[in-house]
């Protein structure tokens, strides 16, 4: 059994949808050349459909510039076919909340389902202005010393597991997430990617 707490300070602000589910059927395979990014280990038949999908999604899904792809997985189903799952990026930062899956048939692309957040031009406007030509405020060790010096961490306590900037809809709209085992519970920070920064939120997860 898992217990979740959500610990949330009054400065995360309003969340609100923005984006939402689609499924869209492809009915050719006509993938034109964009200036995109897929990653892989898996050799390179996956690379080729990686190449094949993120063109298709910068087709279909009106992928603007600055963003890229971000290959997380394959998956085969009992027929044989590949379904590659993806997230976004823009300017190299995750966007939350968007996942993408393109579903291949005899190994050319059939459709393209998930959910996409939408990065307005409003939005990117405020996300440019934030980014030094697409860098960070605080770099990933800046981050975590934030962190440790909040929660008054001495080493002995904790273990780091993951961190990574991130782009969210609401205020501040890009922020640190950072992963660590404390004590031996996994805690999730977030924090605004300013200097100085705000502690926005941490999830505390009991597994039991």
């Amino acid at each position: 059994m898992i217990i979740r707490f959500l610990i949330l300070c009054s400065c995360w602000g309003s969340f609100s949808a923005w984006g939402g589910f689609f499924n869209i059927e492809i009915d050719d395979n006509t993938n034109e050349a964009y200036a995109v990014h897929a990653f892989s280990s898996a050799g390179s038949a996956t690379t080729s459909l990686q190449q094949q999908a993120c063109s298709s999604l910068f087709k279909y899904l009106n992928i603007g510039d600055n963003q890229t792809c971000l290959f997380q997985q394959a998956n085969t189903d009992t027929f044989g076919n590949q379904h590659l799952r993806f997230k976004l990026k823009y300017h190299g930062i995750e966007v939350e909340h968007t996942q993408i899956i393109a579903h291949f048939n005899q190994g050319d692309i059939d459709s393209i389902s998930g959910y996409q957040q939408l990065l307005s031009p409003a939005l990117k406007t405020k996300i440019d202005a934030h980014l030094n030509k697409g860098i960070t405020q605080l770099t990933a060790g800046e981050a975590l010393a934030f962190i440790i010096q909040k929660e008054h961490l001495n080493p002995s306590q904790y273990t780091l597991l993951a961190q990574k900037p991130m782009i969210i809809q609401a205020q501040p709209y890009v922020i640190w997430q950072v992963e660590l085992l404390v004590n031996g519970i996994a805690m999730i920070y977030r924090l605004s990617d300013n200097n100085p920064p705000q502690f926005l939120s941490k999830i505390i997860d009991i597994q039991s």
